[in-house]
């Protein structure tokens, strides 16, 4: 998540719709004073290499540059081990974000970013198997094989549900106000949305936790029809607002 003052936006991070390499771009455009949430370890150091930085999360400003520091020095293996200072979070909801922030977020343009729900069941499957492995340094793709089974897990434990980003993105009044960039054309979305603020450069997408580009498989190879259903089901109104059509 991150609350720019300085371009007066909302960034309402979702799970499995590149959330973390669009994170990583904006905060390269932000000023000191913007609140900026923690990702994974190892992706905030990666995200240091880059220029950007986590700030003003946790309203202790000491606190957060030790857990910089501490990253710095971590080895690898071990960076999944150093904690994070609690305060605003990753995936926070909107409406969380104007609770905790107490004061008129209504002239804030809200920027999310989404992509058909089932790239996002079989992303979140493939994050389930390799997730541990690519904390440690080593790649997030699991054998597609296995996402079935994955699928069958999430569904029952509940997990899957956590990739229903839309209600995330809605305000107090229960309506959705995010403006969403397109996962299939994020490139373009980001950089028309970063010219928009008079901004000369446009900072580069990187592309963080690359896993198995969902996108490109075929749902209906990896998922059975029984578990496409209750896709459709689970996330109708996604499909109907952001214009996914359903199989």
């Amino acid at each position: 998540m991150i609350l720019s003052e300085k371009h007066g936006f909302i960034f309402i991070k979702g799970m499995k719709v590149a959330g973390t390499s669009t994170e990583m771009a904006l905060s390269q455009i932000c000023g000191p004073g913007d609140i900026i949430t923690p990702i994974s370890q190892v992706d905030e150091l990666e995200r240091l290499r880059q220029g950007g930085r986590c700030r003003n999360w946790s309203g202790n400003p000491a606190q957060e540059d030790a857990y910089i520091a501490a990253l710095r020095t971590a080895p690898r293996e071990l960076l999944g081990q150093v904690p994070q200072p609690k305060g605003y979070y990753n995936h926070m909801p909107l409406t969380a974000v104007a609770l905790r922030y107490g004061r008129d977020i209504s002239g804030f343009r809200v920027i999310a970013v989404e992509r058909s729900p089932y790239a996002k069941v079989m992303s979140w499957a493939n994050m389930q198997l390799s997730y541990g492995a690519y904390r440690g340094g080593g790649a997030m793709q699991a054998d597609p094989k296995a996402l079935e089974a994955a699928v069958d897990r999430g569904f029952a434990s509940g997990g899957i549900r956590d990739t229903r980003n839309i209600d995330r993105y809605r305000d107090g009044s229960g309506q959705m106000v995010a403006q969403p960039f397109r996962y299939a054309t994020l490139a373009e979305d980001f950089a028309a949305f970063v010219q928009s603020l008079s901004l000369g450069e446009v900072p580069s997408l990187p592309h963080a936790k690359k896993g198995l580009l969902s996108d490109s498989l075929d749902p209906r190879a990896i998922l059975r029809p029984d578990q496409i259903e209750r896709i459709n089901m689970l996330f109708a109104d996604e499909f109907e607002t952001f214009g996914y059509p359903k199989l």
